[in-house]
């Protein structure tokens, strides 16, 4: 049985007893309510986050917006009372008037094995691009610092930005998209320190840094395309993504639970 209200379909399944002496038996059934979301309905209800790493990655570059859209996946959020600034007293915040769900993960181009970084810490990446080709799984990727040389990155990128994805880049991850045309003639930022190598490699791109810049921690260099400036401001360029997607009320209470100061 179909019925459709507020641009939804409701489908209800329902399981009849086999027979009836099943049912003097005192079995019961269950009725399973099954929600089917529309062509024409919002048919995206949760919004998928991959953290690309590969050997070498930048640790703080990765873990910073990765703890930032976690925060919001496990709903930090809810028990933040954001006027009182306390834990424990939340006060019915939801993401997108609970219309939204945000997963983050780490991607990899393989899952085998663990992905060593700079520091020398590993990641097992709970994702690879090999069961993605054609890069339509996550609606945003974070690409940070030691992934110039992954040409699997880099072809992964092409394909979900081909597709519509969304890409936030932190520090000297912006390389990788600059490297694909994508920022040719429009604003970006990454780390200063790398400011003029960058606008030696990417002449094109109109490159500002953090240093002449205090208050331009990340800039919105196209509708789908985000930079940030060195390592820490991937948690600025996270929370900014996580304003649009859910509201103020919840980046609010995730940059209270990380202490951080929101642009």
């Amino acid at each position: 049985l179909n019925q459709k209200s507020n641009n939804k379909k409701t489908k209800v399944l329902v399981i009849m007893p086999l027979t009836r002496p099943l049912l003097r038996c005192g079995i019961i059934l269950l009725v399973k309510l099954i929600l089917v979301v529309d062509a024409d309905g919002d048919s995206n209800k949760v919004k998928r986050v991959g953290v690309v790493i590969a050997p070498g990655f930048e640790m703080l570059d990765a873990m910073g917006p990765y703890e930032t859209f976690k925060e919001v996946q496990e709903r930090y959020y809810a028990v933040v009372d954001i006027e009182k600034r306390t834990w424990g007293d939340g006060t019915g915040i939801q993401c997108a008037d609970g219309d939204l769900e945000v997963e983050v993960s780490f991607v990899a181009p393989t899952d085998k094995t663990g992905v060593v970084s700079s520091s020398g810490v590993a990641i097992v990446p709970e994702f690879s691009m090999s069961s993605d080709p054609d890069g339509t799984y996550f609606d945003l990727l974070v690409l940070g610092a030691g992934l110039e040389e992954s040409a699997e990155t880099i072809e992964y990128l092409r394909r979900h930005h081909d597709s519509g994805g969304a890409i936030l880049t932190v520090c000297t991850g912006a390389a990788l998209v600059a490297s694909l045309g994508l920022l040719d003639g429009v604003e970006a930022t990454t780390n200063s320190l790398f400011l003029q190598k960058m606008e030696a490699d990417y002449p094109a791109v109109r490159w500002i840094g953090l240093a002449d810049n205090l208050d331009r921690r990340f800039v919105r260099s196209t509708p789908r395309i985000t930079t940030t400036a060195g390592i820490t401001a991937g948690i600025d360029g996270a929370l900014h993504q996580i304003q649009e997607w859910c509201g103020w009320d919840v980046a609010e209470a995730s940059r209270q639970c990380l202490e951080w100061p929101l642009q």
